[in-house]
């Protein structure tokens, strides 16, 4: 693995489900180790199913030169749920989703039901495709912090690797920090 990694973070912008927009974007931001290289948008249906062709169109704009993808979850606006092991298969980049807390599954599946009765299904099938959640520690400004991640194309051992070179003083890595901040903008 290089010193540093070229990474390629998606998180989305904030939304308010009030205000009757049936969209929110989808931030991308690209970074050599811990350096902005490129920052990219594009817009994704609240609760809908487009984020994961979303997510490989953003990607094979960059191909030539990410390494890495990362996600801050698998779930953008809303409940579009992302799915790792598609987009993996796609691009054929390995690909680490984080979670900064544990989820409880039982909930997440819950809710879906509950909001989606007619059409849960596929989503539910995009946590399963997201495989186990690993727990690791990240040196942060404030000690050790535990965060979660699943992973595809990539091994444990490589993804904690791969971490300590892409955070600096967050459990973040860099281009996801970043991408949320950008999308806090909104």
């Amino acid at each position: 693995m290089k010193e540093n990694p070229i990474v390629i973070g998606f998180d989305d912008a904030t939304f308010n489900l009030k205000s009757g927009s049936e969209t929110t974007s989808l931030i991308g931001v690209v970074c050599q180790g811990v350096r902005i290289v490129n920052l990219i948008k594009t817009e994704i249906k609240i609760d809908g199913n487009d984020g994961t062709d979303k997510i490989i169109e953003l990607v094979r704009q960059n191909e030539k030169h990410v390494q890495f993808i990362f996600t801050h979850t698998i779930t953008f606006g809303g409940f579009n749920i992302v799915d790792l092991e598609k987009i993996f298969g796609e691009v054929n980049k390995p690909i680490i989703a984080i979670n900064e807390r544990k989820v409880d599954l039982n909930s997440v599946i819950n809710a879906l039901e509950k909001a989606f009765p007619n059409n849960s299904k596929e989503k539910i099938q995009n946590i399963f495709h997201a495989g186990n959640l690993y727990q690791t520690n990240i040196h942060t400004a404030g000690g050790l912090s535990p965060i979660y991640f699943h992973r595809k194309g990539i091994e444990v051992k490589e993804v904690e690797l791969l971490l300590q070179k892409v955070c600096i003083d967050s459990k973040l890595p860099e281009c996801l920090r970043i991408a949320h901040l950008i999308g806090s903008l909104f």
